[in-house]
């Protein structure tokens, strides 16, 4: 039935739309000279922009929006695609979508009239890693197929839907391939990688910040989709590695995020049917389904709106040398259901990329017409479901309390869920929930909202697998926020009474202020220092030339205890005011003091670190600068050939090696993989030149992986047990709970126990009284979120230490101190490394 009356609206559509295409606007291989994914010929980043600001210009059913600027300034476009009616009432249609999300605004009824005319909005998003550059050629065609057609399925579909175009998902790390490619055409390196990631700070893993929001881009694209347009269905089109199959379509692989309604992966399921039947229409070999990629993990773009009811897509096209063809063997896999049709090997070229996108995107315009009015109203209802769970309780709401270790990781964690949508209330009066009190001020997240799947997957703990049977993960399978950020976050599950309570909206989401304690007229201010905000309070006062010192044996002042490591500031005319507008919006706690400043206590001064940057794409190194650079350090980055010049102390207090294999560090890529000028990394010359910083006073700081070559370089009395154990410790991604030494200077600002982020990462056995450790697995309860297998072997190490060597210092984390800039919890330890290298 279904079939026939869509056949029937075709056939009376046809009769009243006139068959002619749209004109007054080129193709683009008219406008760019070539055809899209034509060999060895790339449009760019400016070329496209171009082109949709042309076809906008002149077509009735296209609208140019803009998402926002990128991290580094450019624009990120998008096209509105739809029948010429609908585009002149777009914003009655975006109004009525936004109703749609919030099933609270309308009764079951409003909502079935509402849905029974309303536009399916399908968003689709084209390369986030601008080395995949298929998707973002295929975005021009795709444009101008939808904005010239004249057949009738095609005018069906664009009288049915609202269809977004987002041609560059990453226009910044457009233009570096592009300008890199263009540059070694016709070299051995042709196609090759580039020296440098493809966004300035994050590269690969640009994808990997959707629910952090560090990255402007990820703000854009949630404040596009979670407060303006809310689609039913976003595709994100990626490229893979080369060998085996050429195509990846839905269903993904499990595991699934438990979270989800169960209806957005039926509904994946169905619409991902859709596009393989078109590709196989078309004769389309390669193509597979259900494996490879899982969507475990909220953290890509193509994720993170699942938990706003978005039913998410995802193709991965096998890769090419950018625009430059490559021969692929035969593929060696057996048909079956889920890969019906091997690949026979040949010739793989970037228009076969382009043919085989647009072909996956015509099935899934097809079916979401065909099912216009299921994923409409499904849409509304998985809110509704939403509500109605939450309303139940197990959670019934989570609790914030205001008092926190780091007010500033409370603030960036309220801020990433308002900034998703997610409805945070605070109280004005205290209350009671589940027998406990809470004062005014208390923050509060109801679950009976739409998105209460993206709550409970954020500040839940994870289970990994949810299932037996789970092969290891795509990406990370824990990144319980309020873990990772040190953040207390408590689960209610009973209903309360709730009290007096404001509704927080950007940018009401601030810190308290903060009562200046003590003596009126001081000699001296004492300033608590916890967590990052301490942090970014030492680097403000010494930016502003306000003299202060490190506390180095802790003080009880006025009932309160500043640990060690809190600073002293000593009162002058206009002291308390310069100190205060630092403190304050920090939520510091200040104490006025009078008498002799505390003798033990040494200057405040700003470190010079550098940050090494191995050639390639290392996303460490790009967080770790992006981190250092958002907290106020000042910074350097240091190519392999800066660090083989030597002469590294006189420039610098601190060098920070990001986490990577000693191979990959001290070789780096080679004249096959790099231009001469980007080939090598630290070799001999660079390590004796680390050798002699460190000797001469400085403080060499090494992430994860990097230990190794400071253990091999300084022959360290310690063990790497965790590599030695090897695949008998599993732990992929998991947050691991840390014992802290609240006496190491290393620990200053720390709690007695935090937890960290291990990814494959080290534990140290240490077999010299030399080698201090400031922070250790946890010797009991070591899992904290995620998978992990083999604890054992790592609980109780050393996973934190720091030796002298000559006049300098050798600190190694363990762990992802830093990771993706997501664990705050365990900044501070970075911090400190690079404070007492001054």
């Amino acid at each position: 039935m279904r079939a026939r009356a869509v056949l029937l609206s075709l056939a009376l559509l046809s009769r009243v739309v006139a068959a002619q295409p749209q004109t007054g606007f080129a193709s683009p291989e008219a406008q760019f000279g070539f055809r899209p994914g034509s060999d060895g010929r790339l449009a760019s980043a400016d070329d496209i922009e171009k082109y949709f600001q042309a076809v906008a210009a002149a077509s009735d059913r296209v609208k140019l929006v803009d998402l926002g600027t990128t991290t580094e300034g450019h624009r990120t476009i998008a096209a509105i695609v739809s029948s010429p009616g609908n585009i002149r009432n777009l914003d009655q249609i975006r109004a009525a979508n936004q109703q749609l999300s919030d099933p609270r605004t309308l009764s079951d009824d409003d909502a079935r009239r509402l849905a029974a005319t309303h536009k399916a909005v399908i968003a689709i998003g084209a390369s986030i890693h601008a080395t995949e550059v298929g998707a973002t050629q295929t975005a021009a065609e795709l444009l101008y197929t939808l904005a010239s057609a004249a057949d009738a399925p095609t005018l069906h579909q664009l009288e049915n839907l609202v269809v977004i175009i987002i041609p560059m998902m990453n226009p910044d790390g457009h233009r570096l391939v592009v300008d890199w490619y263009t540059r070694n055409k016709g070299t051995v390196v042709e196609g090759g990688p580039m020296p440098w990631p493809d966004h300035k700070y994050a590269g690969h893993d640009i994808n990997r910040d959707a629910f952090m929001m560090n990255l402007a881009e990820s703000r854009n694209l949630a404040r596009f989709f979670y407060r303006e347009w809310h689609p039913q269905v976003f595709l994100s089109m990626h490229q893979m590695d080369g060998g085996g199959a050429r195509f990846f379509t839905p269903p993904v692989a499990d595991p699934i995020d438990p979270n989800v309604d169960a209806i957005a992966w039926r509904e994946a399921t169905l619409l991902g049917s859709a596009m393989t039947l078109e590709l196989e229409r078309d004769q389309h070999a390669g193509v597979v389904s259900g494996s490879l990629f899982d969507y475990y993990s909220p953290g890509y773009e193509d994720t993170a709106p699942l938990g706003h009811n978005t039913v998410c897509l995802l193709t991965e096209a096998a890769g090419v040398k950018v625009a430059t063809p490559v021969n692929e063997p035969k593929s060696d896999e057996v048909a079956h259901v889920a890969a019906p049709h091997p690949w026979p090997g040949g010739p793989w070229t970037l228009r076969d990329i382009v043919d085989y996108e647009l072909s996956a995107v015509r099935g899934l315009l097809r079916a979401a017409d065909a099912y216009r009015d299921d994923l409409v109203w499904n849409f509304y209802a998985m809110g509704r479901r939403a509500i109605d769970a939450g309303k139940k309780g197990a959670p019934f709401a989570f609790v914030i309390p205001p008092t926190q270790q780091d007010v500033l990781a409370a603030v960036k964690l309220e801020q990433l869920l308002v900034d998703a949508g997610v409805e945070i209330e605070r109280s004005s009066e205290p209350f009671t929930a589940s027998g406990v009190s809470y004062p005014a001020g208390t923050d509060v997240i109801f679950l009976a909202q739409p998105y209460r799947s993206y709550i409970k997957t954020l500040l839940e703990r994870q289970d990994y697998p949810p299932g037996t049977g789970i092969d290891r993960p795509y990406d990370v399978t824990g990144w319980t926020l309020p873990a990772q950020m040190g953040v207390e976050v408590r689960a209610v599950d009973g209903s309360f009474d709730p009290p007096v309570m404001s509704h927080l909206t950007t940018p009401a989401v601030v810190p308290p202020a903060v009562t200046v304690w003590g003596d009126k007229k001081p000699s001296f201010y004492l300033v608590e220092t916890r967590s990052t905000a301490g942090a970014l309070a030492a680097n403000r006062l010494a930016a502003a030339n306000i003299k202060a010192s490190w506390l180095d044996a802790p003080m009880d002042v006025n009932g309160f205890h500043y640990a060690a490591g809190s600073l002293v500031v000593p009162a002058g005319k206009n002291t308390l005011q310069a100190v205060q507008a630092i403190t304050r919006p920090l939520a510091l706690r200040m104490d006025g003091v009078r008498g002799k400043l505390p003798a033990t206590s040494h200057l405040v001064t700003r470190a010079r670190v550098a940050v090494y940057k191995p050639w390639g794409n290392n996303t460490d190194e790009g967080w770790t600068r992006w981190m250092l650079e958002q907290y106020e350090f000042w910074l350097d980055s240091l190519s392999p050939a800066d660090v083989r010049k030597g002469n590294l102390r006189a420039r610098f207090d601190a060098i920070v090696l990001p986490s990577a294999s000693s191979e990959y560090l001290t070789r780096g890529l080679t004249t096959e993989e790099m231009p001469a000028a980007y080939a090598g990394g630290l070799g001999d010359e660079g390590l004796k030149a680390l050798d002699a910083f460190v000797r001469a006073g400085g403080t060499l700081i090494c992430l994860d992986q990097s230990g190794n070559v400071a253990i091999d370089l300084f022959k360290l009395p310690v063990k790497d047990v965790a590599r030695e154990a090897g695949d008998s410790l599993v732990a992929p991604g998991t947050i691991v709970r840390l014992d802290v030494d609240q006496t190491d200077p290393l620990s200053y600002g720390l709690p007695a126990q935090t937890s960290g982020f291990f990814a494959s990462s080290a534990a140290y056995n240490v077999s010299s009284p030399g080698v201090k450790t400031a922070v250790r697995y946890a010797s009991k309860d070591l899992l904290a979120s995620g998978l992990l297998h083999g604890g054992d072997a790592i609980q109780g190490r050393s996973a934190v230490v720091s030796t002298t060597v000559g006049a300098g210092r050798v600190v190694l984390f363990g762990f992802r101190v830093q990771h993706r800039a997501q664990s705050l919890a365990t900044f501070r330890l970075l911090f400190n490394a690079i404070f007492l290298s001054a």
